[in-house]
């Protein structure tokens, strides 16, 4: 049964390599503004957040569905996560920013996995071109994804992920009553697939994944189709040592949000997301983390920390990136997850 579930990946791997670069070619720069359903983009969980957003090379808990579904294959037990932040409130204060993972390794047939990611920008009031109130709704984004992870080898995963996109920009009524047209709403799906490599350098990890391939997504009847941020990831993570006592791990990621090629250098570099983090446990028992982001286009560049505490199979972490933005607000990333 695992042979004919690997053979099936790789078809899907192939197919996906082909379909990303079959899409009309877009460019995205800095917060991917010129796409729909940018808030895919967001890192989510505590852990990555204060290591700069560094975790695809990683990928070992139920994280690995949203970073690198490669790394569920290499999961040994089942892992409940959930996340919330006060989303930025230097801007809204009112937007939050939730999550929910979870991974489950099934004996014979590989991993199976889930996340639900859901972001609110707050209450808004509608007015008409004359002032005129025409009533509050609140403005959300929700992505449901399933994954399915096996090993290819004793060090490679491969994993895969589907999603539903559904964005809640204004009632349908709203939208007709002041746009005169139809929309206010828009749906898509996507999937994602990634590879996760234990090499032969003991503690080294390289992590690769395709996000967000799929079609684009439509608010108005009358309206462009905006794109979604389809996105390349490229994680190296290394493990100076893991011992009961100590454990110390080193991760880097590029990120690049597709993205047709300009053949300006200079331009595809600065358009790249760039994450640097470490990650310092005491016993199994208390965590550092410290790290950096940089993306010059989006003008978001600065350091990361954060930490957590373990208590036998609960753990609780904080995550902090205000230093990233120019304007001033906090960005705190609370998270709890149990380990069965």
């Amino acid at each position: 049964m695992r042979k004919t579930i690997n053979a099936f990946l790789i078809l899907i791997l192939t197919i996906t390599v082909l379909t990303v670069f079959s899409f009309s070619p877009v460019r995205l720069n800095g917060f991917a503004s010129e796409a729909g359903a940018i808030f895919l983009t967001i890192y989510p969980g505590s852990r990555p957040t204060a290591m700069g957003g560094a975790f695809t090379g990683l990928s070992d808990d139920a994280l690995a569905t949203y970073y690198n579904q490669g790394g569920m294959a290499f999961v040994e037990r089942p892992n409940f996560y959930l996340m919330h932040a006060n989303w930025l409130p230097g801007l809204y204060e009112d937007m939050y920013y939730d999550v929910v993972c979870f991974v489950n390794p099934v004996k014979g047939w590989g991993t199976i996995g889930g996340n639900i990611i859901y972001l609110t920008t707050g209450e808004t009031e509608a007015v008409d071109e004359n002032g005129n109130p025409k009533g509050k709704f609140r403005t959300f984004d929700i992505a449901f994804s399933l994954s399915y992870a096996t090993k290819m080898s004793p060090y490679v995963g491969l994993g895969v992920g589907a999603k539903f996109i559904y964005s809640y920009l204004a009632p349908p009524e709203i939208v007709e009553s002041i746009l005169h047209m139809r929309g206010g709403t828009g749906m898509s799906w996507a999937i994602d697939l990634s590879v996760l490599y234990h090499t032969p350098l003991r503690g080294l990890n390289l992590g690769v994944a395709l996000q967000n391939i799929g079609p684009s997504i439509q608010y108005a009847s009358s309206g462009e189709k905006d794109p979604l941020p389809r996105t390349v990831r490229l994680g190296v993570a290394y493990k100076f040592f893991n011992t009961e006592l100590n454990k110390l791990n080193f991760l880097v990621d590029l990120t690049k949000v597709i993205v047709d090629w300009s053949g300006d250098l200079k331009k595809e570099n600065e358009d790249t997301w760039k994450s640097i983090g470490m990650e310092y446990t005491y016993y199994n028992l208390i965590t550092g983390r410290i790290g950096y982001f940089r993306d010059v286009a989006g003008r978001r560049m600065g350091l990361t920390y954060g930490g957590g505490i373990t208590f036998r199979n609960l753990k609780f972490d904080i995550g902090v990136d205000d230093k990233l933005y120019e304007f001033p607000t906090s960005n705190y990333r609370f998270s709890l997850s149990y380990t069965f």
